[in-house]
C-alpha cells in the first residue's frame, strides 16, 4: 500500500525497486494521490534517496508511459540537457551539428519558466516551427534528418508530469535525487545510446555554488551509466549570460550566426565542446575538427535548415520579422574591462519585460529581450555601446537599462568557459 510506502521513506528506510514503481505506476494512472505524492516528496527531502532508490525512481518514472524504440542501424543516438541559464541557446545549435557528423539527435525539450529561456519557445518564434509532432512523426524524422526537436508528449513520462508539477508546490525542488529523476525519467524514455550534460554554475543557474552543480553533474552522469547509457557532463559558468543575446528571437538569430560560422566565440565553443563529447562516446574520431569543418562548410546549417522546413518552419521569413517597438542602447559610464552584465539580472529583466512565464499558461513576447554588442571581458572607453534593451513600451525599456547596468561588472577576473568535466 502507499501507506507503507510513506512510512518507510518517513522512518528513513530504503525503498526497494518494486516500491517505487507501484508508487510511479499508480501516479501515472492516477490511483496515488496528490497529497500522498507530496508527502513523498517531502520524506524524500528530507530523509534522500540514494543511488539505488535514484536508479529506482528514475526508471520508474520512465516506465510509467512510452519508452521511445530505435532500429538498431540508426545508432548512435544522443541527446543534451541543460539545467537551464540566461541566453543558453545551444540546443539549436547543437542539434543539427551533431547531426552533421553523423550523429542522431532525438532531442525531447521545455519551455521557458522562471527567469531562464526554453528551447521550445525560441524554436516557435520560428514563423510556422511545429513542435507538438506525434511519436511516429518524430522516430520518422529522425530516421530521415538525423534530427528532431519537439515538445514533451503525453505518452512520455506522465509520471514525471505530476511530480515535477507538485516539487514547487511542496517545496521539494532542490532535492538532487528528485532532480535527477525527472531529468533521467524523460531522456531515457526517449532513448538514446548517449547523454551529455551541461550542468550551468553561477548567479544566473539553479546551481548557484559548484559544490551542488557538480553533486547534481556526478548524479547525472552516475546515474545515466546505471541505466545502461554513456554521459559525461561539463559545469559550464552561468555568471554572465551565454553569448551575445537574451530573448527568443534574438537567440535564435544568434543560432544562425553561430551556424554560419559568424557567431560569438563562447557559444560557438561551448556547442562544439560538447558535441565533441557526444562523438567520443559515439567512437567517431576528431569530432571536434569535424564540429569546426562543418560549421565553415555550411553542412551544420544545410540540415537546421532541413529540420525547420520539416517541421513547418520558415527561415527567410524569421529573418523578416519586424523587431521591438522600443530599442534603448546602454552605454558604459566609465573606462575599464568590462565582464558584462549578471546573468540573473539579464533574465529577471528579459521576464519583466515579457520574453519569460511567471505562470506555466503565460504567453512569451519572441521580440523583447537584451542584445549585446562587446563580449565579456573587453577592455571599454567611456560611452562606448555595451548593449540594446528590445522593448515594447519606454517604461519597461527604462526599467529593464537601469536593471541590467546596474548588474554590470568590471575589472574581475574572467570566469572560465567550461569549470569541470564529469566522466
Amino acid at each position: 500500500m502507499i501507506t507503507d510506502i510513506l512510512r518507510a521513506k518517513r522512518d528513513s528506510e530504503s525503498l526497494s525497486r518494486d516500491d517505487l514503481y507501484k508508487f510511479a505506476s499508480g501516479i501515472a494512472d492516477g490511483s496515488v494521490t496528490h497529497y500522498h505524492a507530496g508527502a513523498f516528496l517531502m520524506a524524500a527531502y528530507i530523509n534522500g534517496l540514494d543511488k539505488d532508490e535514484t536508479l529506482a525512481l528514475t526508471m520508474a518514472m520512465r516506465d510509467s508511459g512510452t519508452v521511445v524504440k530505435w532500429d538498431k542501424s540508426l545508432s548512435p543516438l544522443a541527446d543534451k540537457h541543460s539545467t537551464g541559464g540566461v541566453g543558453d541557446k545551444l540546443s539549436l545549435i547543437l542539434a543539427p551539428l551533431a547531426a552533421s557528423i553523423g550523429i542522431r539527435v532525438p532531442m525531447i525539450s521545455g519551455r521557458g519558466l522562471g527567469h531562464t529561456g526554453g528551447t521550445l519557445d525560441k524554436l516557435e518564434s520560428i514563423p510556422g516551427f511545429r513542435v507538438n509532432l506525434t511519436l511516429d512523426q518524430f522516430k520518422a524524422q529522425v530516421a530521415e534528418l538525423g534530427v528532431c526537436m519537439i515538445g514533451q508528449t503525453d505518452e512520455l513520462a506522465p509520471a514525471d508530469r505530476v511530480l515535477y508539477s507538485l516539487r514547487d508546490a511542496t517545496s521539494t525542488v532542490t532535492s538532487i535525487p528528485l532532480i535527477c529523476a525527472s531529468i533521467l525519467s524523460k531522456k531515457l524514455a526517449e532513448n538514446p545510446d548517449i547523454l551529455v550534460f551541461d550542468v550551468k554554475c553561477g548567479s544566473g543557474a539553479f546551481m548557484k555554488n559548484l559544490d551542488d552543480a557538480r553533486e547534481l553533474a556526478e548524479t547525472l552522469v552516475q546515474i545515466s551509466k546505471m541505466s545502461g547509457k554513456k554521459a559525461s557532463a561539463l559545469i559550464t559558468s552561468m555568471n554572465h549570460p551565454t553569448g551575445l543575446s537574451a530573448g527568443n528571437t534574438l537567440e535564435v538569430q544568434e543560432s544562425l550566426d553561430i551556424l554560419r560560422n559568424t557567431g560569438p566565440a563562447d557559444s560557438t565553443e561551448l556547442t562544439i565542446s560538447l558535441v565533441a563529447r557526444m562523438a567520443f562516446h559515439a567512437g567517431i574520431d576528431n569530432g571536434e575538427d569535424l564540429c569546426r569543418k562543418n560549421l565553415a562548410n555550411g553542412k551544420a546549417m544545410d540540415v537546421f535548415v532541413k529540420m525547420v522546413e520539416a517541421q513547418g518552419g520558415d527561415i527567410a521569413a524569421f529573418e523578416a520579422l519586424p523587431q521591438a517597438p522600443v530599442i534603448r542602447d546602454v552605454r558604459a559610464d566609465r573606462t575599464g574591462y568590462w565582464c558584462g552584465p549578471d546573468a540573473l539580472a539579464v533574465g529577471v529583466s528579459v521576464r519583466k519585460l515579457g520574453g519569460g512565464r511567471y505562470r506555466v499558461e503565460d504567453s512569451v513576447n519572441p521580440f523583447v529581450g537584451w542584445e549585446q554588442e562587446v563580449l565579456c571581458g573587453s577592455p571599454i572607453e567611456d560611452g562606448q555601446l555595451l548593449g540594446r534593451v528590445h522593448a515594447v513600451d519606454r517604461d519597461s525599456a527604462e526599467e529593464a537599462v537601469r536593471a541590467i547596468s546596474s548588474s554590470f561588472k568590471w575589472d574581475a577576473p574572467s570566469d572560465p568557459l567550461i569549470i569541470e568535466e564529469i566522466h
